[in-house]
This record gives C-alpha cells, structure tokens and sequence, in this order.
C-alpha cells in the first residue's frame, strides 16, 4: 500500500510564511519601541525617525504581500532590512552598526536559500565601500571573519531545520498509514478468533500477521538508525570546517599573516571551537544509538568537579537566550562534592534540558540550581515558559516524540534529546522526572546517586574508607597498533585498565611489571593470524583474540598508505605526514573546496613548509600528477564523476604513480556492521577451568542476541 502524498516543499513554505509573518510583529514592535525611545529622550531626530518609519511601513507591506505573494515578499523583506542597515551606515557613524548584519544573515538564511551568504557579503561589502569613500573605521576582517562564520552556522541550522521538516513529515506520513493497517487487521484478527470453525484457518491468519507485523516493526527499525546516521553524516562534514578552521583561528592565528586578533575574538572563537566540539560528541552519540542501540553504549567515568562543569555548560549555554528577554541563572545550594561520571554524558543531559527550556520560554527566566539531598546530588532546570499539557507528559521522554507533532510548530527538533537524556540519566544509576502545567513553566529534575555505582570525593579531602578490592581495577594489555581501536575499546570496555601494546617483544616484560588479568589480541583471521607471541613467554595468562576492523586495515586492503575519518584533526594529519619523512610537495584532491582550504590551513599551521596544490575532481587530480609528482596524496573518497576508489584504481595502474604514497580521507567508521570474519576466541595456555567456561558463557548470553531473517515461511 502505498504512503500517503508528502509535499515537504508545501511544509517548507509554511513554515518561511510563519517565520515571516512573526519576523514582521517583532519589526513593527521594534520601530514603535525606538520611536517610544526616542521620544522619550526628545531627541527626534529627522533621519532616525525616517528609518523607523521605514522600518515599520516595510513590515506592514510585507504583511499585506504574504497571503497573495509570500516569495516576493520574503525578498522584500530581506531587500528592505539590507537597505535600512546600509542607510543606517551611510547616515550614522556609530561603529557598531555593521554587527547588526548577523541576526540578518540568520534571517535570510531561513526565510531565502542561501540568504545569509548574500546579506554578509553585502554587508562586508558596504562597510569597506564606507571604509574608502567615508573614512568610516569599520573593521573589516573582524567583521568578515564574524559574519562567514555567522553565515555557515546559519546556513548549516538552516539545513538541519529543513531537513528535520523533511524527515519528521515523511516519518509521521508513515506512522500514520502503519497505525491504520494495524488497526484494520487488529479488527479482522479479533473477528476471527471468534469463529470456532475457522481454527485452522485463524491459526494460519495469526501467523501472517505475526509475520507481517514483524516486518512492520523491522522496517521502523531500520528508518530510525538510517534517519540516525544520515543527520549524523550530514553534519559531520560542514562541522568538519567550522571545528578545524576556529581551532587553527585559535591556536595558530599566524596561519592568517599579520593580523590583530583581539583577546575578545580569540575567546569567542575558542567558545565557537568548544560548542564544535561539544556537538561533534553529541553526533557520535547519535551514531552510537544507530550502530550498536542505546542498550549497549557504556560510560566514561571519571572524577569531575560538579559545580564548574554545571558552571561550563551554564557558559555554552548562554547563546540560546542572547539578545532575548531571558534570564540564564545558576543557584548552587551548599558544596557540591567531586563525582564520578561521564563528564561528556552528563553535560549533554545539561544542555539538552536547558536547550528545550530556552527554547519554549520568550521572556522570563531559566534557573538552574544544584544540591545534595539523602546522598543524591539533585539537579533541576526550572523556566517559566508555556508549561506542557499534563495529558503529555507521561509521554515526554518517549523517542521521537513531540508534544506538538505538526509541522507548523513553532520549535523544531527530531524528538531525541529527552529520551537520549533518560538512557543517561538511568546509565548513571540515576532518575529522572518532569512536572508542568500549561501555561505555568516548567522543572525538569534528576538526580544522580552518591553510591554503589558512583564514587565520591569532597573537596575537603575527607573520604569514607574502602577496602583494596573496592579500588582495584584489573590490568588488561591490549595487543593493537592502531590508537583508533585503543580509543574505542577504552570507551566500551569499562572497570578495567587497558595498557597498549604494539611490539610482542616486550609484552613478557611488561607483564612482569603489571600482572594483567587478561591479553587481548587484535588480529585478522582473514588474512593472518598476526604477530606471535614469545615462545618464552611465561605468563599463563588468558588470551582473547577479536577481530575490529581498523582503519590500518582498510588501507591494507586498498595498498595505500593511511586512511583518516573526517573530522580531520590537525595534529593527526600532521603526526601521518611526518612519518613519510621528507615530504615537500603534498596534493590534495576534494570536491570540497572549504576542505581543501582546511587542509591548506593545516598544513600551514605544521613546523614544516609544505607546498600545497589543489585538485578538485579525479581529472584534476590526475592532470596534477601526471605534470608534476607530489611527495603525497590526500585523497577524498566520495567525489563527483570518478570517486576517490575509482582514480586510486587508475593511480595504482599506472607504472609511474604507482608508487607515489596515498592517504585516503573517508567520512565513514570501519567500525559498525556485523561480519563474518569478527569472531572471539577465548584460551589459555593451560586450559579452562570448567568454571571459568561457565563464567564467560554467562558473559556472553548476557550481551548477546539473535538475529533472525525478517521473512519466514510457514510450516
């Protein structure tokens, strides 16, 4: 049966014609405010009281053109803003009048398709048309700086916006129709359940629908981790420029020639670097949920300081009400003792409520207040926003839901955050609740407990006693060359020190010194069984031998020389160029030209100088090669036309770049599926003690379970 008519540029225009229509009752109240204003001060001025009588009869036209033209009129709208600040700039000397540009960039790109690069390079434009026919002193690269930045961001919020729009509706469309079928067979099975007759008949009906729900089920399933993963590797790949470019802006601003970076600027852009940073984490999570379900995601703990990563998300989270009637407070009743917890989790809990607070509260206050309460620390974010339905809220932290499902709802979301928050929260040992009332605000409260499964240190230094066992945690060497794997074991392996390995030789030595609990071998049984142990070793020490793809392997199996996932970090490109040696000429071939800039940036920032060239499809990249053979390839695997496995195909065919090395840049893991050749054996050089097999049978029951085919047949 097919899904009902989904038109998500209908759903696209509604929401601009809503946006628009809000946008012109705050202009028209700004006008009358600043008239208000300036009457109040007598000061009316001919040329100020001019530009808000403009002001205010464009908002009335845009009004009046929505209903029968709403494209001609978001132009207009956006024309008549971009006038009115270049006349403000022409008529008024005040240096800061070129910043108001950036809620205009924010604006156009919501309401134009790339409105917001237009608005900054009109802005930037006019300011340095200013700077050379008015002597005005703007400053330009700042002002650029700032406005690009302002003009990704908004485009890449813009983007998700319209692509959550998409999702959502699509999504619902389906639900919708598989909520029908259900209901329709639901009917039918009752019906035939009453007929005694019919049995044999009814069981076999059963079947098919059992079979057929199952398929249902499966297929939600599979759109959820496929709607997981495609907003993840979306944003992962402009996130990649705006966290590599603000981090060479911050740690190497030389890379920029002979600039003045205010201490002002290189805060802001260390807070844009942080947030980056912060949100790439959130987007691992999300492809964690997609990859290996929220039931099996583990927790990094560590012994933090409450009250100042609270006071750091409190910090982050200061953007969300800027420029609006919010106040943002933090009240911390008594000492807050030292934790134990996934620092990245927890304050991912933090910012997903004080997000959804700021969100649905125009003016009034956020508060967040911390305290200890019967070996609990209890947390709460209160606002005074529109409240939710009480009828709602059993529902709250439900997956993808919304307590306003249509499409013209005011505040966009995939309906994730708060059920993210809830498998964290309970991760902890912890619980969470909610309590609202329309129209009288809202608390969100959790509390994290001070016991069994959580640490606890006072900063007094005063802790209770333990005994050794409680502290010990056991010793495992991991036999793995790639710190990729290390990395990720250490974040899914809890209650245990991994040490790395990646010379066999010394491993009898090193377990002298540390005495592991168990050897972990990292090895491809597809290929070889990897590098021996000792024969002198003499530790009888439990062996487990795992098979996690890596991305050494990868570029093993490809006869490159490395492969790296984006985000690219900078130090990592770095320390892979150098183990080249000598390298002067490095090429770069991507059809992402602001990643190749970001590369070129990298590059720049290195100890070495490097000469870069740029190519930005296989024929370019080709045509550079042949002319003039590059000490070093980085090679993007998704480009338009020839892919970036297609022209390494004709690289490594030919006899004189074949030898030239090739760093291949991919945005996908290797880590994620199942496969054949990822078994786990478990040995010892003496054998198993029947209860150990038992042990680690227990184990294994515990964290695993079937798949079965989606379609059976009947018997």
């Amino acid at each position: 049966m097919a899904i009902a008519a989904y038109n998500d540029q209908d759903s696209l225009e509604d929401l601009r014609r809503i946006l628009t229509r809000r946008l012109t009752f705050v202009l028209i109240g700004c006008g009358v405010f600043g008239a208000w204003y300036l009457l109040l001060r007598r000061d009316i001025a001919l040329s100020a009281s001019g530009l808000l009588c403009l002001l205010i009869v464009l908002a009335r036209s845009v009004q009046t053109m929505l209903s029968r033209k709403p494209e001609l009129s978001r132009y207009l709208l956006m024309a008549g803003l971009s006038g009115l600040l270049f006349t403000g700039m022409l008529l008024f000397p005040n240096p800061w009048l070129p910043w108001l540009g950036i809620p205009c960039v924010f604006i156009g790109a919501t309401l134009i398709n790339h409105g917001g690069l237009y608005v900054a390079v009109g802005i930037t434009g006019a300011a340095f048309a200013l700077n050379l026919s008015s002597g005005r002193q703007y400053p330009l690269v700042e002002l650029g700086s700032v406005l690009t930045l302002a003009a990704l961001s908004s485009w890449l919020s813009a983007y998700t916006l319209f692509t959550a729009v998409h999702w959502y509706g699509a999504m619902q469309a389906r639900s919708e129709l598989l909520l029908d079928e259900t209901r329709n067979h639901r009917a039918e099975l009752s019906q035939a359940l009453k007929s005694l007759e019919m049995a044999y008949e009814t069981q076999k009906h059963t079947q098919l629908e059992l079979i057929w729900a199952r398929n249902q089920a499966e297929d939600g399933r599979r759109l959820k981790e496929q709607f997981a993963a495609n907003i993840s590797h979306e944003l992962r790949t402009p996130l990649n420029l705006i966290l590599g470019f603000s981090d060479i802006m911050y740690r190497s601003p030389e890379v920029y020639g002979d600039v003045e970076w205010s201490p002002r600027l290189r805060r802001d852009i260390h807070q844009i670097y942080r947030s980056s940073q912060h949100l790439l984490d959130l987007i691992d999570d999300i492809l964690d949920l997609s990859r290996f379900e929220m039931a099996t995601f583990s927790l990094v703990l560590e012994v933090i300081d409450l009250h100042a990563l609270l006071q750091e998300t409190i910090e982050i989270a200061r953007d969300l009400t800027r420029g609006r009637p919010v106040e943002l407070q933090f009240e911390v009743a008594g000492e807050l003792p030292l934790i134990e917890v996934d620092r990245t989790r927890i304050r991912q809990v933090v910012l997903n409520i004080l997000s959804n607070a700021c969100a649905f509260t125009e003016a009034g206050s956020v508060t967040l207040t911390a305290r200890v309460v019967n070996r609990e620390v209890v947390i709460s974010i209160t606002d005074t926003g529109a409240g939710i339905p009480t009828d709602k809220l059993p529902h709250l932290f439900d997956e993808f839901y919304q307590v306003d499902p249509s499409l013209r709802r005011s505040h966009a979301g995939a309906g994730l955050g708060l059920a993210i928050t809830k498998h964290f929260v309970e991760a902890h040992g912890g619980r969470i609740w909610v309590e609202s009332s329309a129209g009288k605000g809202t608390r969100f409260t959790f509390a994290l407990p001070l016991t069994q499964h959580i640490h606890v240190e006072y900063p007094t230094g005063v802790k209770t006693q333990q005994s050794p066992a409680e502290d010990y945690q056991p010793c495992v060497l991991v036999i793995e060359k790639d710190p990729t794997i290390i990395s990720m074991m250490r974040r899914y392996i809890r209650d245990c020190d991994l040490i790395q390995v990646k010379d066999t030789g010394t491993i009898a030595e090193l377990a002298a010194k540390v005495h592991p609990r168990a050897i972990i071998r990292n090895i491809r049984r597809d290929h070889s069984a990897g590098d021996p142990l000792p024969e002198d070793f003499a530790c009888a020490i439990p062996v487990i031998e795992c098979s996690l793809p890596s991305p050494a392997w990868v570029a093993e199996d490809l006869a490159i020389a490395g492969y790296l996932t984006k985000p690219l970090s900078a130090q990592r490109l770095l320390d892979e160029i150098e183990r080249f040696g000598q390298v002067q000429n490095v090429l770069v071939i991507d059809d992402d030209r602001g990643f190749v800039l970001l590369v070129e940036r990298i590059l720049q920032s290195g100890k070495r100088t490097l000469k870069v060239r740029r190519a930005y499809d296989a024929a370019q990249g080709l045509e550079a090669m042949t002319e003039s053979p590059p000490d070093l390839v980085l090679l993007d695997m998704v480009m338009p036309g020839v892919d970036g496995l297609g022209l390494l195909l004709q690289i490594q065919s030919d006899p004189l770049l074949c030898r030239i090395p090739v760093i291949l840049l991919g945005a996908e893991s290797t880590i994620g599926k199942p496969s054949a050749q990822n078994p786990v054996i478990i040995y010892h050089r003496d054998g198993l003690y029947p209860i150990e097999v038992f042990g680690c049978l227990n184990a294994v029951i515990k964290n695993l379970k079937p798949r079965y085919p989606v379609s059976l047949k009947l018997v």
